[in-house]
């Protein structure tokens, strides 16, 4: 009998070390992260790995929601698994109801002050978008806390920027509002110097097929070649012409 017990408890200490989580690396890019997914980890899965071959996917699906980050994780043995979680990485910053957020190339949207400290270098201004400019919907419901999908159209922001991200003007901006008038994508920067303060408007859609980004350097360059101290605006949202006037 004491020998049929001591079998049953082998076997059964074999069972259970065999299913018992044997190897699980984490690699992430901060403590805290690591802290956080160990604080939502399955307890089930340390003792009985065949249930993280399903439960990693809720895993990565809730710290997706809850943090900026990217989840991935592997099996690389019976038993093994392997997690990498990475922040993510700000593509542009904007300026939306009171608030600063970050948006991601893959349209992902978070609190500023959530995510990860290297987002202060997502580019050299910050897109303000006015809560009635028309460039979203008034009443869309947005998350305080967690991730989610931007209600921002961030494709007029990226036909933007590919249009004139090497403009010198645009690299100079130290904000950029983005609204709509008449129908059309208005864009307002504002660019500030130790000399003088230039507010530019541009509609894009009226100058297609023409070198608008161009122009609107050359002006710049010319005001600074005159040793112009003045502030200027320089209003880019007539039909085939550009005006400039100084700044009240």
């Amino acid at each position: 009998m004491f020998v049929m017990l001591m079998g049953c408890f082998t076997r059964l200490y074999e069972y259970r070390y065999f299913f018992t989580l044997k190897n699980y690396s984490i690699f992430s890019q901060s403590q805290s992260l690591e802290k956080r997914l160990w604080e939502v980890f399955p307890n089930r899965c340390l003792v009985f790995w065949p249930y993280f071959m399903k439960d990693n996917k809720g895993l990565k699906e809730f710290l997706e929601r809850d943090l900026p980050v990217t989840v991935d994780t592997k099996m690389s043995g019976l038993g093994k698994f392997t997690t990498k979680i990475n922040w993510l990485h700000a593509w542009i910053k904007v300026e939306w109801r009171g608030k600063i957020w970050c948006i991601s190339r893959d349209g992902r949207m978070w609190l500023f002050e959530t995510g990860n400290p290297e987002d202060r270098a997502a580019g050299n201004f910050v897109w303000k978008i006015p809560d009635d400019g028309g460039a979203v919907e008034f009443d869309v419901k947005v998350p305080t806390i967690g991730v989610f999908s931007s209600p921002i159209d961030t494709s007029v922001i990226e036909g933007f920027m590919k249009e004139f991200g090497e403009c010198e003007w645009l690299k100079s901006a130290d904000e950029v509002t983005w609204q709509r008038r008449e129908g059309m994508n208005l864009f307002i920067l504002q660019i500030n110097n130790k000399r003088q303060r230039i507010v530019i408007y541009l509609q894009p859609d009226k100058y297609r097929g023409q070198d608008i980004g161009g122009t609107i350097d050359e002006r710049l360059e010319k005001l600074k070649n005159d040793g112009q101290t003045a502030n200027y605006i320089i209003d880019a949202t007539y039909e085939s012409k550009i005006s400039l006037r100084r700044l009240k």
